[in-house]
């Protein structure tokens, strides 16, 4: 009933690993349906990329993970949550995109769920190097039972109030659980990966009954990285309250209190280089940006695509924003006498042209034009792309039409080119698509069905809080099982005899 203590044998049957039933089920703590006011304005170029919750007051640790931003000044956390005993304090860890000094952060709070937020008084700690805050807060002991909010103002400057128009800002506000019940001995440890694209974090040691680990002993959790992500990617370590904690892929640790640690991935990004020769077999890819500085022109870079519109009427254009797939991807191969050709990725075709000034377009072809790369001479450190080595004959970008022609227009930014390095995944790269596995998987009520196995696998299966929810070896080609519990969205590691691995997602279709 509303208001009523909770045992903490009640409260364990409202918590779920899965941070979305959970608020379903404590929606039935406390009915009454609180009102807030949601406050205007206009976003900022900072948000949060990760919030936990810590400390002995924590039942359930909130688990907030994005890696972009959510391009409004407003939002609303509710899928996930964070179960928090009144009469205790805990601490709600944020980290941004920036370095949070000089920022106004201001933290509003409801304890008494009236609808009307007061300044949370929150002890807080700014580690600018993390670009983390830590605001300790103290749930009161006449806090009402139930959902409220924590409401959190990022802005240049100080507003005026809870619900004042933010300007240049965001305003995130944070579904809090508050409950009544003893003190408990088990911890509810959740893990999560900053990018599920680039690897997956699990639990590996069994949690008790209750889906908790009692205090005192030891928990070990596991990265595990994307080995089939088309560009190389790296683990960085364990992320707890903003901070490093452990760089192992394998970490065991003593379970003190309610946590949730964030496996940090990293794919590589493009970086600015000296360019340099290399062959099919050993190929170094680059993206090659133009060094105009006009805003119409500027960061653009050459593309290869075949599908042309209004926009690009040639395959072979200068193209924006660019990104890391083969169509802007080239390598310089040498053709001798301090000559190269440029050969695209996807196609492997080469840059083709006529040594004609600014009306003929070059195109991509199997034959390819010699040129020469030498730096510019401008202070930008920019290439010049010579064609045929030809000083007077620089490769460039066509204002309005975005083909590739040659110029007789100086150095630097009027014909200047930047080169960045990509580095792709070298597993990928190499990875034979023949051996690209066959089977498929499905989840239904809780079963897993697995068929077209061309292996024997180890088979990890955890839900979107890293909880262990199976893990089952394969010796035939087809396989069935069930999970530990029914779970909406899972993720599946399948780990082959000959040291292949696929990450996949799964969705329970009876769910």
């Amino acid at each position: 009933m509303p208001g009523v203590a909770q045992s903490s044998d009640d409260i364990g049957s409202y918590i779920s690993e899965n941070p979305f039933e959970t608020m379903i089920r404590l929606g039935r703590l406390n009915t009454k349906n609180i009102i807030y006011q949601m406050p205007g304005g206009n976003a900022g170029n900072f948000f949060i990329t990760a919030a936990t919750t810590t400390g002995d007051g924590v039942l359930y640790p909130l688990n907030y993970s994005r890696d972009s931003s959510p391009g409004r000044h407003f939002v609303i956390v509710s899928k996930e949550t964070s179960l928090v005993n009144r009469d205790n304090t805990f601490t709600l860890c944020i980290t941004q995109n920036t370095d949070p000094t000089g920022q106004s952060i201001a933290l509003y709070t409801d304890w008494d769920r009236n609808g009307e937020f007061e300044p949370a008084n929150a002890r807080t700690e700014v580690d600018a190097q993390n670009k983390t805050t830590r605001h300790t807060l103290s749930v009161p002991a006449t806090a009402e039972p139930g959902k409220t909010r924590v409401r959190v103002r990022l802005e240049p400057t100080a507003g005026t109030s809870a619900d004042a128009s933010v300007s240049g800002g965001i305003v995130y506000d944070f579904v809090i659980f508050v409950m009544d019940g003893e003190p408990r001995n088990d911890c509810f440890i959740s893990v999560s990966a900053n990018n599920t694209q680039l690897g997956t974090a699990s639990i590996t040691t069994p949690p008790n009954e209750a889906g908790r680990y009692d205090k005192g002993t030891n928990v070990t959790v596991k990265a595990t990285v994307n080995t089939h992500y088309e560009y190389a990617v790296t683990f960085n370590g364990w992320q707890q309250n903003g901070q490093i904690i452990s760089t192992a892929s394998e970490y065991t640790f003593n379970v003190t209190e309610s946590v949730n640690l964030i496996a940090i991935f990293e794919a590589e990004t493009p970086q600015m280089a000296e360019p340099e020769t290399s062959t099919a077999d050993n190929p170094i890819w680059y993206q090659i940006m133009n060094a105009h500085t006009d805003e119409n022109r500027k960061e653009r870079y050459i593309a290869y695509d075949t599908n042309t519109n209004t926009t690009y009427s040639t395959s072979l254009r200068v193209e924006k924003p660019a990104d890391t797939t083969d169509k802007f991807l080239w390598r310089l191969e040498d053709t001798g006498n301090n000559r190269v050709q440029i050969v695209n990725k996807g196609s492997g075709l080469r840059i083709h042209g006529q040594q004609i000034l600014e009306t003929a377009a070059f195109e991509a072809t199997t034959t390819g034009s010699d040129f020469a790369i030498a730096p510019s001479g401008h202070t930008n450190g920019s290439y010049s792309i010579k064609y045929n080595g030809n000083d007077g004959y620089l490769l460039n970008a066509q204002d309005g039409t975005w083909k590739l022609v040659l110029y007789n227009a100086g150095i630097g930014t009027g014909s200047g080119w930047y080169f960045y390095k990509v580095k792709l995944n070298e597993q990928t790269t190499n990875y034979n698509k023949s051996e690209k596995p066959v089977f498929k998987a499905s989840l239904n009520n809780g079963v897993l069905k697995i068929t077209g196995l061309d292996d024997n696998y180890k088979i990890t299966v955890v839900n979107l809080t890293g909880q262990l929810l199976g893990m089952f070896h394969t010796t035939d080609t087809y396989f069935e099982d069930s999970i530990k519990y029914p779970e909406n969205f899972v993720i599946l590691v399948a780990e082959s005899a000959k040291g292949r691995q696929y990450i996949t997602k799964l969705y329970d279709t009876q769910i």
